[in-house]
């Protein structure tokens, strides 16, 4: 049974949403952040002014503007401001390092960089301003895990198909209310925690994004019955060692998603144990190309694992197919699918082929049309004429007392251009002489071989995006300096 929202085909931009949530429900509580709530009403008003004072600026429509903002709901109004005049918003993450901002930004050529929220001055009475589904909703930064992240362009269109896919997951009577600790430069804070509440009608609730936040995460479920949220698989892990179970009570949680990087079936098992819940945590596959969401665990159902402990991402939601080509690459179509790279057309036409976005994940469907996400197809590892995930022996090596991260990577041999070294990095304190050899004998135990070296590093050395996505490819690269 799918809730009867309001949006019809006459609803064709984000703005055009926001202004039937200001009319039918104005005083609606849109966003919480700390003390501090937002109305449907009052976001729109907000829109209106900073609409108007973005206009002064010289920002018109088509325009691109860089958001360099802290997450909170300055980020919502400027976000819908720009919707409403027609821009094309672009959120960066304010804590990458100046030079990398920098480099990033440049790259989209933005008429303006807002890293502050101002008081424009102008008319808060704007003019209409005609924009329809084919236009630009915004860019949305992949996490580069294979390199420099590219720029994803997001229609209108593209995000409507989204959001009515994600249907499903809203219930009727349950009187959702979203607690979202996922930032909005990340797409599903954006699209899940900012875009979606929204366009569902319903209250979130946005803690500030850091691995501190996460006991107050929790809380805020607790105090406020919060019934969705979602996060990567780590912050799960870490919450589990973070949050006394005692302090909370998630029972009124129905639904959970896990996604945004590979998902462990240790890590569900382990934090619904802890916490008392069951087939809450639903995991999930989705990447900026698709608008997010491809496939999902549905709320209730029970995980399912394939022959080598590889936890399945569900079946994709209504109106997106999902195939898996003879390589082993997961291809994806639907409307939600992407309209290209920024300013990229080679790397937008090889992702692009014959009506199929070619998402560079490498996993497997089973026969009832379950998917399996392995990882990325660049980072999977060769032996003996087997292809394993990355992830099976990061798993194991993490079970390791002591292990904060695992990376598993595979090196060109020295004697043999073909034959591969199966390599796992972890962090752990260096001065731990047997955690080499325990993480050794782990992984052997889980997969049935040991890997051919296990290198120690010191804690925050395993290279990563801003997301916390372990950059295998950077990794082998600076294995490989080192010979």
């Amino acid at each position: 049974m799918t809730r009867p929202y309001p949006i019809g085909a006459d609803i064709g931009t984000l703005a055009d949403v926001l202004e039937l949530r200001a009319r039918e429900n104005g005083e609606g509580l849109a966003f919480g952040a700390g003390d501090e709530r937002l109305s449907y009403r009052s976001l729109r008003d907000d829109a209106e002014r900073l609409g108007a004072g973005l206009l002064h600026r010289g920002v018109r429509q088509g325009d691109r503007v860089a958001i360099l903002l802290p997450a909170g709901l300055d980020i919502v109004r400027i976000f819908f401001a720009l919707q409403r005049i027609g821009a094309v918003p672009c959120i960066f993450n304010p804590a990458a390092p100046a030079e990398m901002s920098a480099q990033r930004i440049a790259r989209i050529r933005p008429r303006l960089v807002i890293g502050e929220v101002e008081v424009f001055a102008g008319s808060t009475l704007l003019p209409p301003i005609a924009h329809d589904d084919q236009s630009i909703a915004f860019l949305q930064p992949t996490s580069g895990t294979s390199g420099e992240p590219q720029a994803a362009v997001i229609l209108q269109r593209n995000v409507m198909a989204s959001l009515r896919a994600a249907r499903e997951l809203i219930d009727p009577g349950a009187n959702d209310v979203l607690v979202g600790w996922v930032p909005p430069w990340h797409d599903l804070g954006l699209l899940r925690f900012l875009i979606g509440p929204v366009y569902f009608g319903l209250p979130c609730h946005l803690i500030p994004p850091a691995i501190r936040t996460i006991p107050q995460w929790f809380a805020t479920i607790s105090s406020l019955r919060g019934t969705i949220t979602g996060a990567p698989d780590f912050a799960y892990r870490l919450a589990a060692k973070l949050v006394d179970p005692k302090s909370v009570d998630l029972s009124s949680l129905r639904f959970a998603t896990n996604g945004g990087e590979p998902v462990r079936g240790s890590t569900i098992t382990a934090f619904e144990t802890l916490f008392g819940l069951r087939h809450v945590v639903c995991p999930g596959y989705g990447l900026a190309e698709a608008t997010l969401g491809v496939t999902c665990v549905r709320p209730g159902e029970a995980l399912r694992f394939d022959g080598r402990g590889n936890v399945s991402t569900g079946l994709p939601f209504e109106g997106v197919e999902v195939r898996v080509d003879d390589a082993g690459e997961i291809l994806v179509r639907s409307a939600a699918v992407f309209a290209g790279y920024f300013d990229a057309e080679d790397a937008s036409a090889e992702t692009l082929r014959d009506g199929w976005l070619h998402t560079g994940d490498f996993g497997s469907l089973d026969s009832d049309g379950h998917l399996y996400v392995l990882g990325r197809k660049r980072a999977m590892l060769k032996r003996g004429g087997a292809t394993l995930a990355p992830r099976e022996l990061e798993e194991a090596a993490q079970s390791v007392e002591g292990v904060r991260i695992a990376a598993a990577v595979g090196i060109i041999s020295t004697s043999d251009s073909v034959t591969e070294d199966v390599v796992v990095v972890v962090e752990a304190e260096p001065s731990d002489t047997v955690i080499a050899s325990r993480v050794s004998e782990a992984v052997e135990r889980a997969i049935g071989f040991a890997p051919d070296r296990v290198i120690v590093q010191p804690p925050r050395t395993i290279p990563r995006t801003m997301n916390g996505k372990i950059r295998h490819a950077e990794l082998r690269t600076q294995l490989m300096a080192r010979r």
